[in-house]
Formats: C-alpha cells, sequence, structure tokens
C-alpha cells in the first residue's frame, strides 16, 4: 500500500472448522477437516455430495446477537457475514462507528446470492407457455411473481449489496459501503481496495472481507454442468463450502492513539482481470501471465519476498498449474524452498470468503510461528525469521488477485 499504514486490527472468522479464528486455527493445527459428504448435496442426483458447512451447533451460542426478526430478513450469506462482521469488531475493540462513522466504511465481497432452487423450478414450470412448450410466456410469469412469490425471498435475500448494507447499518459505518460480486475473488479485492482507501486518506477504519454460501443447490448444479465441482470417483476441481472472513484494517496512527492490538500489517494488493472463461476453455499460458503480473506487482509493493504461501488450492487442475507457474516465474528457485498452504482441504472452497478466511489463518500461523500439517508438509520453528505470508487468489473466469500480510 502507498501512503498511510495500514494495520489489521480485528479478526472475525466463521468456518466449517470453527466460529471465531481461534477455533478455526485450533482446529487447522489439529489436523481435523469439515469435508465430507452432504445430505443435501447428494439429494441432487448427481455423482457428487463433498462439501463443508459450518455446523448448526457451532453457530447456535452466536445466534442471540441477533434478533430473530434480523434472522428472517437474512440469506444464509448474510448472517454469516453479520457473525464475522461481529466477531471483527469485537476483537478491535471497537463499537458502532468506530470513532467517527464518517472515515468507517465496509467493503465486502460476495457472489450474487441464488435464488432458492425449489421455488425456481415452480416459477419455471407455472411461466412456461400453454401453446409453445419450452417458452417463457411473459404475462403468466408475472402473475405467478404477484400471486406466490414472497417479496422477502426474491427481492431481499436476493439483492447482493443487501450484504455490505446489513453490515455498515449494523456498525454505523457511514464512509462507505461497497459490494463487490466478484465471485472467487470478492474477498481479496474487498480487503485490497479497503486497504487502499484507508492508505489513500479517504477512511480511517474499514471492515472488509467476504461471506459466500456455495453449498446453495442452483450455484452447486450450474457450476457441476461447467465442470469445476469435483465428483465423488476421482473428477478433479473444486469442493463448495460456505462461511465469511471479516477483517478490521485501520490506520496506523489511529490505532496506536487508542492502543489498539496489532495483527499485522496489509503491505501489498494486485488483481487482474480474467478473459471471461471457465478455467478448462482459458488460455494456460495468459492466466500464469495475468497471475505472475499480480504477484510480482504485490512483491515490488511490499518490498520482500514472501515466507510463506498460501495457495488458492481449488482442486481445479488449470489452477493448481497456474499457481506453481506463476510463483516460479515470479520468485525463481526460492519458489520451491517456500512453505506453501492449501487450506481448502481442511475448510473446502469459501468462495469469496475463502481469501480472506485464510488471510487470517496466515496472520494466526505468522503470529505463532506454525504452520498446521493438515495444509502442510512442514513445521515452522519459533523464530522472528518468518515476517510475511503471500496469500493468492483465482476465480472461475480467469480473474486473479494477491495480497501480502506482514507481522
Amino acid at each position: 500500500m502507498t501512503g498511510r499504514t495500514v494495520l489489521l486490527t480485528g479478526r472475525g472468522v466463521v468456518s466449517p472448522l470453527g466460529v471465531g479464528l481461534v477455533q478455526h486455527w485450533e482446529a487447522l493445527c489439529a489436523g481435523r477437516t469439515a469435508v465430507g459428504r452432504l445430505d443435501r448435496l447428494a439429494a441432487l442426483g448427481l455423482p457428487a455430495s463433498r462439501g463443508a458447512e459450518v455446523a448448526p451447533e457451532a453457530l447456535q451460542p452466536h445466534l442471540p446477537r441477533f434478533s430473530r426478526k434480523q434472522q428472517n430478513r437474512y440469506n444464509r450469506p448474510t448472517l454469516l457475514a453479520m457473525l464475522g462482521a461481529a466477531l471483527a469488531m469485537d476483537d478491535a475493540g471497537l463499537g458502532p462507528g468506530a470513532g467517527d462513522s464518517s472515515r468507517f466504511g465496509v467493503v465486502l465481497g460476495v457472489n450474487t446470492p441464488a435464488w432458492n432452487l425449489d421455488a425456481m423450478v415452480a416459477y419455471l414450470v407455472a411461466s412456461e407457455s400453454r401453446e409453445t412448450p419450452d417458452v417463457l410466456d411473459l404475462p403468466r410469469a408475472n402473475g405467478y411473481c404477484m400471486r406466490s412469490i414472497n417479496p422477502l425471498d426474491f427481492s431481499l435475500k436476493t439483492l447482493p449489496n443487501l450484504l455490505a448494507g446489513h453490515v455498515a447499518i449494523a456498525h454505523d459505518a457511514q464512509g462507505c459501503c461497497r459490494a463487490m460480486p466478484e465471485g472467487h475473488v470478492g474477498g481479496a479485492c474487498a480487503v485490497g481496495d479497503a486497504g487502499r482507501l484507508i492508505a489513500e486518506g479517504e477512511l480511517d477504519v474499514a471492515l472488509c472481507g467476504g461471506a459466500d454460501d456455495q453449498l446453495e443447490e442452483l450455484f452447486f448444479t450450474t457450476q457441476w454442468g461447467a465442470g469445476a465441482i469435483a465428483s465423488d470417483d476421482g473428477r478433479p476441481g473444486l469442493i463448495p463450502g460456505e462461511g465469511s472472513g471479516l477483517l478490521v484494517l485501520e490506520e496506523a496512527e489511529h490505532a496506536v492513539a487508542r492502543g489498539a492490538r496489532c495483527h499485522g500489517e496489509i503491505a501489498g494488493f494486485a488483481s487482474g482481470g480474467g478473459g471471461g472463461r471457465h478455467p478448462g476453455e482459458d488460455d494456460p499460458a495468459r492466466l500464469v501471465e495475468r497471475l505472475a503480473r499480480a504477484i510480482d506487482a504485490v512483491l515490488a509493493e511490499a518490498g520482500d519476498a514472501p515466507d510463506l504461501v498460501s495457495l488458492h488450492g481449488d482442486g481445479i487442475p488449470a489452477h493448481d498449474d497456474a499457481e506453481r507457474s506463476a510463483l516460479a516465474r515470479v520468485m525463481g528457485s526460492s519458489a520451491s524452498s517456500t512453505p506453501c498452504l492449501s487450506m481448502k482441504s481442511a475448510h473446502a472452497d469459501l468462495g469469496a470468503a475463502a481469501s480472506p478466511v485464510e488471510l487470517l489463518a496466515c496472520s494466526a500461523a505468522l503470529e505463532h510461528a506454525t504452520l498446521p500439517r493438515v495444509v502442510s508438509g512442514h513445521l515452522l520453528s519459533p523464530t522472528p525469521a518468518y515476517r510475511s505470508a503471500l496469500v493468492l487468489s483465482l476465480g472461475l473466469f480467469g480473474e486473479c488477485a494477491a495480497l501480502m500480510v506482514r507481522r
């Protein structure tokens, strides 16, 4: 980041491994995995049923934070985002407004929330023309909407900007409110953009990160059809999950003045647009080039090479190959000796929440000088030599992003 120093002062994680960074980190260190067969996915009848969900018993103790009326207005990603935001603000020791609400903003990476699959099928069946099968009859469709669709389900639970809006309202963030529906790289871009807003003097504090529910049936069936989901019999691909990762970022002098505890510094960010093609259809050389440019830009901004690398590691072969090639191109021989983490093997692919959750786990790894065996073959000795981690993110249409967190 250019300009003012951007510190990480609040961490909130809601993941299939646990609610709270401590619980998430301890599960990683214990070698636990939340990935397994899910009945809700198996019921779709596809040859893929593995995923990872946030356990109801892990969520239940935290639900009293929100009234029953609030919970009824939230879709799943919003609930996860609201809880992650509350945990991050508690960790930062900040109340509503963060001292000056006009200098406090929200930037949140999201996916476009999908309509309930059963409701979508019912709508399509009811809207089909009687005279011409497989053709939409608009008057019938409109009539069905007016009679049979709950506005709360069709609008208030399917607008992506509502996630950021709910978080901003709950914490009185009036400086800015931005939702970034950029898929898997949305969370990384939200953290990077929030850091830049602070570095350039637009904000003093930002609540940022991502929230997502990739177990939603319409997302799952769509991505299965596109070849992105791993099958039960060995077809490579991503394994979906759900969760949120929220960070409180703060300008250094602002944090020091109030005696805040610092968990690290956001030392660099870069991103690249995609070619609009799924990984199997993209040009591998161009994907490597985009990712290498992003990595190179982050290392130049941070001024040094990382001691750890958090791989996107979603199991899609084109992504895994691109990460190896891009790191070797930028880091040379040191790429093979730098410890790498691949955390999706433990908590699955959390979509827009993946990069923020993985960045927060990296901050814990740097803090404790330890890498969990479940995601790495290495153990770090307790030494101050490990100071920084590079976090990589890849999207399903060729997008990429890279973040550097420094101890």
